[in-house]
């Protein structure tokens, strides 16, 4: 068991622009595992317009914890959770949380799980998400007790976030709770592509859960999951700009590393600037070669996405 601080504590170092947080050993419950720490493995960190560059922490432990914060119960709420091996000091933490505060003003809650899917150990962050779904339900309860609605609640999870999302939102389905809206950013598919619809995001997981895929079949689930489910360009598992000529023609190689999976949360932040930005068209047989699906409008990708 690693119990010497030094050894579980999270360093970091940059592949391109995006930071990339490392551990000697992943954070669980086997043998060799840094052991769980409560106050380290899961943090709420609070943006709002007042606070657009340092957080409020919110401590659910904490009697009155909400309203130690600048949070505001008249104010919508997102809820993000970053991917593997990311930090919430990263781009897409960053760009999610700039778009929303410049669009309106929003409670931003940066779920901080670093420590629970910390490079190189994928394995262990993918037992972690079911962890990190406990958490956030028993979350979202406290908010809920807190005089905000589940069902008021839109979170956002990109590649594991999304699946972490999900097994939250199961939880709270049978605590007679239900999220408002779950927002899959290219759902992970490395290790749950088995197990059927309890062993990953699915539909039924919020009132209306949308999924954009812009990686499927790759890190990226390729499969339709949610209640609308959007294929950009269409279903490309590279995604223009992506290819390593293009990338070192334009320039990009910062975003070599998951290029089109990274796309779908930057595609989603454009959608918050511009929710009319990326016109859809339902096509139920896109992957056929003889699917007649010509274009029309039929509804917007991204922040703007409605139920079918």
């Amino acid at each position: 068991m690693f119990n010497n601080l030094t050894d579980c504590r999270v360093q970091s170092f940059f592949i391109g622009i995006t930071q990339v947080c490392f551990m000697p050993a992943p954070v669980g419950d086997c043998n060799t595992c840094c052991p769980r720490d409560n106050s380290l493995d899961v943090q709420y960190k609070l943006f709002t317009r007042s606070n657009p560059n340092s957080f409020d922490l919110i401590d659910p432990g904490r009697p009155n914890a909400l309203f130690r914060t600048r949070f505001s119960t008249n104010r919508p709420t997102v809820i993000y959770l970053f991917g593997f091996s990311e930090a919430s000091t990263g781009p897409s933490t960053t760009n999610l949380k700039n778009a929303f505060l410049a669009r309106a003003e929003y409670n931003f809650i940066s779920v901080d799980w670093s420590r629970l899917v910390v490079f190189p150990w994928y394995i262990s962050a993918v037992r972690n998400t079911r962890y990190m779904g406990a958490r956030l339900a028993e979350f979202v309860q406290f908010l809920n007790s807190s005089g905000v609605p589940s069902g008021s609640l839109h979170v956002i999870g990109f590649s594991l976030g999304a699946e972490a999302a999900g097994f939250a939102g199961k939880l709270l389905n049978t605590r007679g709770l239900r999220l408002g809206r779950i927002t899959g950013l290219d759902p992970a598919y490395p290790g749950y592509s088995l197990g059927g619809k309890e062993n990953h995001l699915t539909k039924g997981d919020a009132i209306f859960v949308d999924v954009l895929h812009s990686n499927p079949g790759i890190f990226g689930f390729p499969q339709p999951i949610g209640d609308v489910d959007f294929y950009p360009n269409p279903g490309s598992w590279i995604q223009p700009g992506c290819w390593i000529d293009e990338l070192l023609k334009n320039k990009e190689l910062r975003y070599f590393y998951g290029c089109s999976h990274n796309r779908s949360w930057r595609l989603y932040v454009e959608s918050i600037r511009n929710p009319t930005g990326f016109p859809a068209t339902l096509c139920r047989d896109w992957t056929s070669a003889t699917a007649s699906c010509r274009f029309k409008i039929d509804g917007y990708m991204g922040f703007g996405a409605q139920p079918p």
